[in-house]
């Protein structure tokens, strides 16, 4: 059954981090700006990255699916060597010791109007790595968090603008623990992996956003200081023998500006993130990215981490479809322990301005080529 397991890893996820859920679960589109878009977030994004960019949200957005996909790459290119694996041969996992297998996958709703929104959030994230050849066991990942989002924006000027968002979120995992080959190959689907991690709970959590546009002709550049889970958000317990994890809060400076020329947008922005954290090296902070947009053709780069990013996306009416191969530094510094990955996501957004017409994620008219 291990090789259903591994498939089940890839594909059953996407159907439904120890990190703040506005970054854990970032579409594609931000992981090829670097991990940049706070600084761009309008409508029902804003609601779960940045709740002050509501307040220049169009009349009315509906976020009807959202979808993201993930795996490294060691995962993808091994998916044939999966089905060679026999739980009764141990040499059949020698390939896979001190490899990581890691799959993630995220779904979010939202609706919003100016200054108002509401949105809902499951992220799912599973690792595997297997270590101790005498006696192997798989080190393993498991959390789920399923959130709901309740946002809003506030003007202190006619330039600056105050967000909130209240999230309550049930967490399943959050930890890690010690399998054996006999637990994992025995395992029929990714809910009998699941249930080995038994605790879960509850909690309460608050972001406070800060955003300021600068009067800056053409550019229009915007400046944001985000703070993720004030206070932390700790959980209640609500099955298993303790409380899951608590998520730490996270203070973030970003900025951008944008470029509307005739069949052409740029953007390009930056991030520093964790920046109340000192045990975090300044160069795991440090994120930057670009977005090129053409009528239907979105091309994007970025630099996180100490690593490039880069992605594409689609637009076909209200579909937008997004791809990109980023790195996450697992280690301590940047250029210790890459990770490399891949990411797809789907969206599915209505836009609409006063007369109802409509509208991209920037307010502009949609015409047959379209562009964010």
């Amino acid at each position: 059954m291990m090789k259903f397991v591994f498939s089940v890893l890839l594909i059953l996820t996407s159907a439904i981090a120890q990190a703040q859920l506005g970054d854990a679960s970032r579409s594609a589109r931000s992981r090829a700006m670097g991990g940049v878009y706070a600084p761009f977030a309008r409508g029902a994004d804003a609601i779960f990255v940045n709740p002050a960019g509501l307040a220049t949200s169009p009349v009315l957005e509906i976020k009807l699916l959202e979808l993201s996909a993930a795996t490294n790459s060691f995962t993808f290119e091994n998916i044939k060597n999966f089905q060679d694996i026999d739980a009764n041969d141990p040499s059949t996992f020698n390939r896979f010791f001190g490899e990581k297998v890691w799959a993630q996958a995220t779904g979010k709703l939202g609706v919003a109007i100016p200054f108002f929104g509401i949105g809902y959030l499951n992220n799912a994230e599973v690792s595997l790595e297997l270590h101790n050849p005498a006696f192997p066991e798989f080190d393993t990942y498991f959390v789920q968090d399923e959130a709901i989002y309740l946002a809003g924006a506030f003007p202190l000027s006619p330039t600056t603008y105050l967000g909130l968002a209240f999230k309550r979120i049930n967490r399943w995992g959050g930890s890690t623990q010690e399998l054996s080959i006999g637990d994992v190959s025995d395992a029929s689907s990714i809910q009998d992996i699941g249930d080995r991690f038994q605790n879960k709970g509850q909690g309460y959590g608050v972001d406070v956003a800060l955003m300021t546009e600068l009067p800056v002709p053409v550019f229009k550049p915007t400046l944001g200081l985000i703070m993720q889970d004030v206070g932390t958000t700790t959980f209640n317990k609500t099955a298993g023998d303790e409380a899951p994890p608590a998520i730490p809060q996270s203070l973030t400076f970003a900025g951008g500006l944008g470029v509307d020329l005739p069949g052409l947008d740029v953007l390009v922005g930056f991030e520093a993130r964790h920046l109340t954290e000192p045990d975090i090296q300044i160069g795991k902070k440090l994120h930057l990215g670009a977005e090129v947009s053409l009528p239907m053709i979105d091309l994007r780069a970025g630099y996180g981490q100490g690593y490039f990013s880069y992605g594409a996306g689609v637009n076909l009416l209200i579909f937008h479809i997004d791809a990109v191969s980023y790195t996450e530094e697992m280690g301590v510094y940047p250029g210790q322990a890459g990770d490399a990955r891949y990411m797809v996501t789907l969206n599915i957004d209505l836009s609409f301005d006063a007369d109802f017409k409509f509208t991209d994620n920037s307010g502009k008219k949609r015409r047959l080529k379209q562009r964010r």
